[in-house]
């Protein structure tokens, strides 16, 4: 369906320069889709290797503390437990990545749990300090996953676009041109006739 416009020279010109910025806008578009296609295929790539490498870790963690968990004494287990006051403080900020605001996550702070060095065993030591390791790398998972689903977002809105261009206005400016060009034929048509018709 064509656009509403008068069929006159001046509007002719204009469409055909739209037509050929909405053309070079849809090449654009096109390039950068087929690059954030490739850059996801790489990241996706990417982070499965990285979760993979996290999960094995975390696996590890749990083993580690389940032996940790023998070796202590129920009592000395629940009063760790109980007065352990660990914390950690994340920071978010917003980063541009490939042009893509990606929020992202850093660890500021681990208050790491405290605990009798003498009534508890060195395992303990190393869980704690494999859970100090865990857990940044569980963000930097999350910053991955993140920007995993920013990235398929911005795919998304660029291939909405180039299929209004391509589907839609680069159509309809083709046709409103054609309309237009064939309006002007039949008006200079006319108008040859006339002045034949006034020099008879």
């Amino acid at each position: 369906m064509p656009l509403r416009v008068n069929p006159n020279r001046m509007e002719l010109l204009r469409l055909r320069k739209r037509l050929v910025l909405a053309r070079r806008g849809h090449k654009l578009l096109e390039d950068k889709l087929e690059g954030l296609i490739q850059r996801f295929l790489q990241e996706s790539k990417d982070y499965r290797a990285f979760r993979d490498e996290v999960e094995a870790q975390f696996l590890s963690f749990l083993a580690l503390g389940t032996y940790a968990r023998t070796r202590i004494r129920e009592d000395s287990w629940h009063l760790i437990s109980e007065t352990s006051n660990g914390r950690t403080t994340l920071r978010e900020r917003v980063e541009k990545r490939m042009n893509i605001p990606v929020n992202v996550l850093s660890v500021e702070e681990i208050s790491l749990p405290v605990y009798s060095l003498v009534e508890t065993p060195t395992v303990l030591d190393e869980l704690v300090k494999r859970w100090r390791e865990l857990l940044e790398k569980i963000v930097e998972l999350a910053n991955k996953e993140r920007y995993l689903i920013a990235l398929a977002m911005e795919i998304e809105r660029t291939k909405r676009r180039v299929n209004a261009l391509e589907y839609k206005l680069i159509p309809q400016l083709e046709e409103t041109i054609k309309f237009i060009s064939s309006k002007l034929e039949e008006l200079e048509r006319s108008n040859f006739f006339r002045l034949l018709r006034l020099k008879e």
